[in-house]
């Protein structure tokens, strides 16, 4: 049984569990308009200039912003299925980095989800079957806080009674890697076939 260093691996979703990234640019928006007829230059020009921010920490309603953008391009009732769309072409399962946390969690570890997503898509998350071998999801627009302010592992110690270097984020973003250390935990940098890395990062 391999003996692992942490008693809680906190992983990330977005381009770590779910290998849906790449030169840090999301691949549903890649095939969106091709797909759509709908203009991705608009959708990502209206959320992502602070309104998608705002939902990711629950200030705002992800379903309430894409309705109003799909109103403002005359398609009010191809909201949902701009939504159905995002989260479907999303779903992209980065097998090998699954297989780790299976093994960690044979190993004894928690594994839980951190991750900047706003509620929708957190619940999709656990829909998806990601949550299955984890002790608990924790998603930004939940908790109302994100990466890499300080107080979102503070309420991830809080909620599992662990602490500092009990614990280790897999991330793909620098900041959030260098703010769980400035915290105290323990990190590594995710970056696309780094596995091997961080399979002996977290002691396999």
């Amino acid at each position: 049984m391999p003996q692992l260093k942490h008693k809680v691996i906190a992983w990330d979703f977005d381009g770590v569990l779910n290998a849906n990234v790449r030169d840090g640019i999301f691949l549903w928006m890649t095939t969106f308009e091709e797909d759509t007829g709908l203009s991705i230059k608009s959708l990502a020009s209206y959320l992502f200039s602070g309104r998608f921010q705002k939902a990711m920490v629950g200030e705002a309603d992800l379903h309430e912003l894409v309705g109003s953008w799909a109103e403002t391009e005359g398609v009010p009732h191809r909201a949902g299925e701009v939504l159905d769309y995002w989260f479907d072409k999303d779903h992209i399962p980065d097998e090998k980095t699954l297989s780790l946390v299976r093994h960690a969690r044979e190993a004894g570890a928690i594994n839980v989800i951190a991750t900047n997503n706003e509620v929708y898509r957190a619940d999709w998350i656990e829909e998806m079957g990601f949550g299955e071998h984890m002790h608990d999801v924790f998603a930004a627009g939940r908790m109302c806080l994100a990466k890499p302010d300080l107080a979102y592992f503070r309420h991830i110690e809080e909620a599992l009674g662990y602490r500092g270097r009990d614990v280790i984020l897999i991330d793909d973003m620098e900041e959030n890697i260098e703010a769980a250390r400035r915290h105290g935990w323990d990190a590594h940098l995710f970056t696309p076939d780094n596995h091997d890395e961080v399979a002996k990062a977290i002691g396999l």
